[in-house]
């Protein structure tokens, strides 16, 4: 339809629920055919120009000149002889502003199919033109699909990457230089942009899983007293639950291209979903400067700096290192942030690829130091530490990434195989982890770690001092800068899923704007904290687990939502509050705030003005089993999971029925508002 058309069609349409609805599917479906005829002829003209054949130039003249209303050329000498196709952006967009500029009694007069055309050596160019021919929007959308995967084969993706790429929002299909700064935008990536494989997740996750984390989760673990055996299965179990939950956001930003907390809006209302959103990027926030905070206090130790103070005001010699490592730290992170897609994902790939490498050289070169039959026999211990290691696994790898779950899952195809995707997740976010996290209890459990290790500056009690006690020098060192690149990484990581909270709550910040915004709270925070606390780690840990309770709150109601569904989401209702998912949720919105005031009313957090949580278990006799193992977290994500199998089936159920009602009537509203194909 012509834009006149499709103004008259709104226009004449009704202004009650199902005139609203019959104009949103009337947008969706001349976008949808727009989106496609673009791509098609586009494609079929570059493959008609990459031939330069003079039959292929005329059947592109005469697609031209069919456009105009004008007859078919028998040959090239018929007509004044073409030009070269210098600029092809230049040209389609010459060719598009020529059909918007066309009246509609020239409009009328042209074929609505272009003329037969002999079958050519290349299968998908039939294949191209096959599907101009189509009578159904939807049916072509999906053999467009899979002519996709063919091309993908055919013509090297990296050479169209290296010389093309469609910018969806011009009014004409525009090809201009790729840029390696991603775009961030709220709307579904374009599926010709979407063609990650399901072995990414595995990849995206290892940055974070294949680094020095799982060894400071086993030195943490070797502290606490807990037996070995008892320690295992507690970091097993929580890196179990902390792959369950990232996992099923991978599987929601698969069959949308959204962010996680886009998609939240679902389950919340599009409205109300930015109460939790709003916390859940706070705890973004936070736990980027926990990862900032903890890799410069590893730095301070490691130059013999006893203070920020010290490092300010240059009274040591190494100062001038520990600021270089702060400004490469947050400067590093702001970079990659600003890139994100692809350069991000390279880099979580080599630091994953590294910190595996690190892993596998601890493993040779002190296999031999401890054994793991005395290990296996160790006397059990209290049952209740081990279960709060489990709920600080579960908080630290689980409900710290679970809000960005979809946000390195939007470019993975449509139709990729869920189980696949969730089988590579859990191969970087359980075993590979596990494997570590085990082989660092077993290491540190046997070994003697009472005197400094060969890394000068690292005391005994210390990560990193604690671990080169056991290891030669130059292993030592290559596991600290194993460490620092994996830090960056990680920040980088962190910092890209706060823009994209900050985009679900209204925050619509470039790139290039927000994440320099994102690295001075992050350094502003970091710092804070190291100067002002005279114990930070406590004060880490205390607050993972306030943290960990409002975003438990969120993981229960929407993985349940996530698995509930069956369909994919209507995208155009996820940003209109009167879309299917409606303004507000009160069920889940009210039981969110209920969950939390559950949480925190079974967990003691110990820190100045939370005096008053722990409320709850002050009713059980045994007040320290509550203490020690923070059950109050395990409690809100299970109660906040329960919420939408008892009171959100009816209501998704009905959302998806609406969704694929919409879907069937595409051919009949064609028909009612004259949309030709």
């Amino acid at each position: 339809m012509t834009d006149q058309a499709l103004q008259d069609a709104l226009g004449n349409a009704q202004a009650d629920e199902a005139g609203i609805t019959a104009a949103m599917e009337l947008l969706e479906t001349q976008a949808q055919l727009r989106d496609i005829e673009k791509m098609e002829f586009s494609s079929w003209v570059m493959q008609m120009e990459r031939i330069g054949s003079p039959e292929a130039m005329l059947a592109v003249e005469n697609a031209h000149r069919a456009q105009k209303g004008l007859s078919p050329l028998a040959s090239l000498a018929a007509s004044a002889p073409l030009a070269p196709i210098e600029d092809v952006a230049t040209h389609l967009n010459n060719l598009y502003a020529s059909q918007v500029s066309s009246t509609p009694e020239e409009i009328q007069q042209v074929d609505d199919k272009p003329e037969p055309h002999e079958p050519t050596s290349e299968p998908y160019e039939d294949e191209f033109y096959r599907l101009l021919l189509a009578d159904t929007v939807v049916g072509a959308e999906d053999e467009l699909t899979a002519l996709e995967e063919e091309l993908d084969q055919a013509v090297p993706q990296r050479e169209l990457e290296e010389n093309f790429t469609v910018f969806e929002d011009d009014p004409g299909v525009v090809f201009a230089p790729v840029s390696a700064i991603e775009q961030v935008k709220l709307e579904s990536a374009p599926r010709l942009n979407r063609r990650s494989r399901s072995s990414s997740q595995f990849w995206s996750w290892l940055g974070l899983s294949g680094s020095v984390l799982p060894l400071g989760l086993a030195w943490y673990a070797s502290k606490s007293g807990v037996a070995f055996t008892q320690a295992v299965i507690a970091v097993f179990l929580g890196l179990l639950a902390s792959a369950l939950v990232v996992s099923v956001g991978a599987l929601a930003g698969k069959r949308s291209g959204l962010p996680t907390l886009m998609l939240s809006r679902a389950a919340f209302g599009v409205y109300a979903n930015a109460a939790p959103a709003s916390v859940l990027t706070i705890a973004r926030l936070f736990w980027s400067s926990v990862i900032a905070a903890a890799a410069i206090i590893l730095a301070m130790d490691f130059l013999k700096i006893d203070s920020i103070t010290e490092a300010v005001q240059l009274q040591s010699s190494n100062s001038i290192w520990l600021l270089s490592f702060v400004a490469l730290l947050i400067g590093g992170a702001v970079a990659l942030a600003i890139f994100g897609g692809g350069v991000l994902f390279r880099a979580q790939q080599t630091v994953g690829i590294i910190g595996s490498l690190a892993a596998v050289l601890l493993i040779s070169f002190t296999v031999n130091n401890f054994s793991l039959q005395s290990l296996l026999s160790e006397p059990s211990s209290d049952w209740s530490s081990a279960f709060g290691i489990s709920v600080l696994t579960f908080s630290v790898f689980g409900l710290a990434w679970t809000s960005a779950g979809a946000d390195f899952a939007r470019k993975l195809s449509t139709t990729t195989r869920g189980a696949s995707v969730v089988g590579w997740a859990f191969l970087a976010l359980v075993i590979v982890p596990a494997v570590v996290a085990a082989y660092g209890m077993a290491l540190l459990g046997s070994s003697s770690v009472n005197e400094a290790g060969p890394i000068s500056g690292f005391a005994a009690g210390s990560l990193f001092g604690d671990f080169s006690n056991v290891v030669d020098a130059w292993l030592g060192y290559f596991l600290l800068a194993s460490g620092t690149l994996s830090a960056i990484v990680i920040l980088a990581m962190s910092m890209y899923s706060s823009n994209l909270g900050l985009h679900s709550i209204g925050a619509k910040l470039l790139p290039g704007v927000g994440q320099p915004i994102i690295g001075a709270l992050v350094f502003v925070l970091g710092f804070a904290s190291i100067s002002f606390l005279a114990d930070p780690w406590a004060f880490f840990i205390e607050y993972a687990l306030l943290f960990a309770i409002p975003v438990a709150a969120w993981a229960g109601i929407f993985i349940s939502d996530v698995l509930i569904r069956r369909i994919a989401y209507h995208e155009i209702s996820l940003s209109r509050g009167y879309g299917f998912y409606k303004s507000v949720n009160v069920v889940n919105l009210v039981g969110w705030f209920v969950a939390i005031t559950v949480g925190l009313g079974f967990t003691y957090i110990q820190q100045p003005g939370f005096e008053w949580t722990g409320f709850l278990s002050d009713l059980f006799v045994n007040q320290e089993f509550w203490v020690t193992t923070s059950f109050g977290v395990v409690i809100t994500f299970a109660f906040a999971s329960l919420l939408p199998v008892f009171f959100g089936v009816p209501r998704i159920k009905k959302q998806e029925r609406e969704v694929l009602a919409i879907e069937s009537r595409r051919d009949d509203l064609k028909d009612i508002f004259d949309v030709a194909d």
